[in-house]
């Protein structure tokens, strides 16, 4: 597939890290539990997203939760806690992710970035190349 396809059929997607704690030391690269996990960069979606089953896979706390909808209609969900590493942006996040059905639903994302992701940064999207570029100000 060429790389406009993949944008299509994929969209926008990152590689982060994700986990609880980090495992590392103060000052380097965050060691997370799970790594390389594909992020799709939504414009449409309020709020940041996790897989339900890795959540739980990997710990995290529930903090709390609350009514979401979306194409499948309004219901319940989960908000867990966790720290996310964006390599591509080396920066590290602590922040809450609403818990939806991503892989049982057939999803390739684990994660879903929305705009209160996106709100600290410039998303760059090249239709016509296929390319996509994702900056801190």
């Amino acid at each position: 597939m060429s790389t406009t396809d993949l944008l299509v059929d994929l969209g926008p997607t990152v590689l982060v890290d994700i986990g609880l704690k980090s495992r590392s030391a103060s000052g380097q690269r965050p060691d997370l539990a799970e790594k390389g996990i594909k992020a799709l960069i939504d414009t449409g979606a309020g709020a940041d997203c996790i897989d339900d089953d890795l959540a739980v896979r990997l710990g995290l706390p529930i903090t709390d939760e609350g009514e979401i909808s979306g194409v499948g209609g309004r219901h319940r969900a989960f908000i867990y806690t966790a720290r996310v590493y964006v390599p591509g942006l080396n920066r590290l996040l602590f922040q809450r992710f609403t818990g939806v059905r991503l892989e049982g639903g057939g999803q390739w994302h684990r994660v879903i970035l929305g705009r209160t992701f996106l709100r600290q940064y410039r998303l760059t999207y090249d239709g016509p190349s296929g390319g996509v570029e994702l900056t801190a100000d």
